[in-house]
């Protein structure tokens, strides 16, 4: 039995006003090119197909036409929502892709959650928001890790005699390096799930939500996280792509491929000194993609002229320019240090009982976390003007 792993496409990002569809476009051509090229018989994504609630048409048709053209290769997909996903939309593509053997899990449903594909079952737990996995009168007194433990063990039960068992999924398991383009609140220890809450009788675990490749090593059996199949943002610059090929033999461990893609528009952050700008340019202009500029300031007065020349340079390629300082490189590396220490919940429950003297309920955090999970952080740095 031949799966391809992949999740995370993310149709409809954009980065700044450059939208990324491109970049998906060219990355799910390599996915096509690798299934005519071998023998896969199923693939599987582990959620966050859009990047919006609401996707635009453009981003629908990217997708739409890769499921058409994954359809003429006759092989099935399985897909389930992430947390960027819409359950209401996903759910509403649920009977038209089935057409097209492409079967959609829009919502977690432990009763409705197992996918049948010859001696394969395949457990589909789509991203298990808080407001979905605990029922309302036990989410004060239930842990959220807890819960996802026991719908996991729960799914389980319901594939256990299959030949071949896999769990798909799009969570934070505890420990997974993450990288800045996850939303913060879905990544808090709140939401950290232990890898030990997947039984090791899965013979592999498809993990979506965390764009970082890699295996998650402390859990009982092979679990993945593929990644983002483009950078998303300037974070993730010099990150190379995977999907994964996997092999699933009876009485053997599965072969795992990490099949790399190549970036159309990889993402470059590129230091220009002022007193050097010339021949930092030269250097960043050779760079394909686009380009991310962090301007070290020497001289104010002569400010406005080398910010002209950057972007004459650059022209397209350029996303924005970030101004820095000696002293504000110093200051970015205390904070560093010191947000290494601390996450925002952390903060939220000094700030609390600073100002109320007391530790707040376990019912206002969680509840502070909904609402930050809510909430697209697109904040940043503000780009010169």
């Amino acid at each position: 039995m031949r799966l391809l792993h992949l999740s995370d496409l993310h149709a409809g990002k954009t980065l700044g006003s450059v939208s990324r569809n491109e970049d998906l476009a060219y990355a799910l051509e390599q996915v096509l090119n690798f299934c005519k090229e071998n023998k896969v018989d199923l693939l599987l994504i582990a959620g966050d197909i859009f990047d919006k609630a609401n996707p635009d048409n453009e981003s629908k048709e990217i997708v739409f036409d890769f499921f058409l053209r994954l359809n003429e290769l006759k092989i099935p997909a399985v897909a389930i929502s992430g947390n960027h996903d819409s359950y209401e939309f996903m759910k509403s593509l649920r009977k038209l892709l089935r057409v097209i053997n492409v079967f959609v899990f829009p919502k977690p449903d432990l009763e409705n959650a197992v996918f049948s594909f010859g001696e394969l079952k395949i457990a589909c737990l789509p991203y298990p928001s808080e407001r979905v996995i605990t029922k309302a009168e036990e989410s004060a007194k239930l842990d959220y890790a807890i819960a996802v433990e026991k719908a996991i063990k729960y799914l389980y039960k319901q594939v256990e005699e299959a030949k071949f068992k896999v769990l798909l999924t799009h969570l934070f398991l505890a420990g997974a390096k993450y990288t800045k383009t996850e939303r913060e609140a879905t990544i808090s220890k709140f939401y950290a799930v232990e890898p030990s809450s997947i039984p090791e009788g899965f013979d592999y675990v498809a993990l979506g939500h965390v764009h970082r490749y890699q295996r998650i090593e402390k859990a009982p059996t092979y679990a993945y996280y593929t990644g983002s199949l483009y950078q998303l943002d300037f974070s993730e610059s010099g990150q190379e792509k995977f999907f994964n090929f996997v092999e699933l033999r009876e009485g053997s461990p599965p072969l795992i491929e990490a099949v790399r893609l190549t970036l159309k528009y990889p993402l470059h952050v590129v230091e220009v000194d002022q007193n050097n700008y010339a021949k930092d340019l030269e250097e960043a202009k050779t760079l394909n993609g686009y380009l991310r500029v962090n301007l070290l300031v020497r001289d104010k007065n002569r400010l406005n002229f080398v910010v002209d020349r950057i972007k004459e340079v650059l022209g397209d390629r350029l996303i924005r320019i970030e101004l820095i300082t000696e002293e504000l490189r110093a200051q970015e590396k205390e904070e560093i240090q010191e947000l290494q220490t601390l996450n925002l919940i952390e903060l939220y429950r000094e700030y609390f009982k600073e100002t109320y003297n007391r530790e707040p309920e376990e019912q206002v955090i969680k509840t502070v976390l909904s609402l930050m999970e809510s909430v697209r952080n697109e904040s940043g740095k503000q780009d010169y003007p």
